[in-house]
């Protein structure tokens, strides 16, 4: 009984140690609880307040981001706004500016026209105060240049149908020289230019440097433009030309065939229509060495009618030709309603008669209107 006492008490008192160890590590494991619990509720308080802390931050930065997509959007629309104005105002100018510019060019228009108006009224009135005295002092003081005093005919028939001698437009065909025994020089010094046609290359630096207001055209005259022709020079001046020689050749045993070169030709119409804008000149001067009746056929009168042709009428000769007018060409030209005006023995000068009537009947009307006027 005793040994059963003390093994129970030895088995009792092991489990009583084991139970005081349990119960002990127990309450150490309650204390390292409640420690972890109240760590675990200080660390919920500060996150609570931490997660406070940052909505607050966050809300702050939201309302900053806020305000600036605000201001974005204001300074957008602000920006937009100052574009539409800045483009609005761009129009505005350039309206403004298309509309200052065609004011200018009506101004200029009416400046310009009111200036010719003013210097055609002006003109008028010198001409009827002064053109008598004017057209007489040129006419009597003045050196011709023609052959036979050609220029001086015309020039005293355009002053007697009030045609001013700087607009009397000229086409010399067969130009030769640029001034001695020119039929076109003398215009050319009253203010007039036009077109020379010659065919020789070696007259044309002399024309260029000469009649340098002209326009000169190294070409010979046929009727059809464009084809390459032989052109034959001779040492004497004046009778060079297209086609045969040979008649030249035996009136005069000094003539020598110098060379032949080849030349480009041009029609008469295509020269007025190129270089005159479609509006034949007030002259047309033609010497080309008995091909006259050919060119004058290839040109087209019921579009282009000169006032004036000056053309050589006689066949070469050293010695005064009499009787020996080609009558052919007279003829031809009656018939286009040209008259002959005037034949110096060498050149005949011919007058449209369709613009000479109705030049006189213009000048009769405006004299019948100043004596009506004068008469008030």
């Amino acid at each position: 009984m005793k040994l059963y006492t003390r093994i129970l008490r030895f088995l009792f008192r092991d489990l009583y140690a084991k139970v005081e160890s349990v119960r002990q590590e127990t309450v150490s494991l309650q204390g390292c609880l409640h420690e972890s619990q109240t760590r675990l509720a200080e660390w919920q308080e500060s996150s609570a307040m931490q997660e406070a802390i940052l909505q607050k931050q966050n809300q702050k930065l939201q309302e900053e981001i806020d305000l600036l997509s605000s201001q974005l959007i204001d300074s957008d629309q602000g920006h937009h706004e100052r574009i539409e104005r800045s483009e609005k105002r761009l129009d505005c100018l350039e309206h403004y500016r298309s509309e200052t510019e065609n004011r200018m060019r009506s101004d200029d228009r009416t400046t310009l026209e009111l200036a010719h108006r003013i210097e055609s009224l002006e003109q008028t009135a010198r001409n009827q105060e002064n053109a008598f005295h004017a057209q007489n002092f040129q006419l009597f003081n003045k050196k011709s240049y023609s052959q036979a005093g050609e220029d001086a005919i015309i020039l005293y028939a355009c002053a007697m149908l009030g045609i001013p001698f700087a607009k009397c437009s000229y086409l010399d065909l067969g130009a030769n020289k640029p001034i001695e025994m020119s039929n076109t020089y003398l215009f050319y010094q009253q203010g007039a230019r036009g077109v020379l046609v010659e065919a020789n290359p070696a007259l044309i630096p002399d024309l260029e440097r000469d009649r340098s207001g002209d326009v000169i055209l190294n070409k010979a005259v046929t009727a059809h433009s464009g084809d390459e022709i032989l052109f034959q020079i001779l040492n004497l001046d004046g009778l060079s030309k297209v086609g045969d020689i040979s008649e030249i050749l035996a009136k005069n045993p000094n003539a020598q065939l110098e060379q032949k070169v080849s030349v480009r030709t041009i029609a008469v119409n295509d020269v007025i229509r190129e270089y005159f804008h479609g509006t034949a000149p007030v002259i047309i001067n033609l010497d080309i060495e008995g091909l006259e009746l050919e060119i004058l056929k290839s040109i087209d009168f019921a579009v282009y009618r000169p006032l004036f042709f000056i053309i050589e009428m006689i066949p070469y000769s050293e010695n005064l030709v009499l009787n020996q007018k080609d009558q052919e060409v007279v003829d031809y030209m009656h018939s286009k309603n040209y008259q002959e005006y005037a034949f110096t023995g060498i050149n005949s000068i011919f007058i449209d008669h369709l613009q000479y009537q109705k030049i006189i009947a213009e000048k009769s009307g405006k004299e019948q209107s100043h004596a009506g006027e004068s008469c008030k």
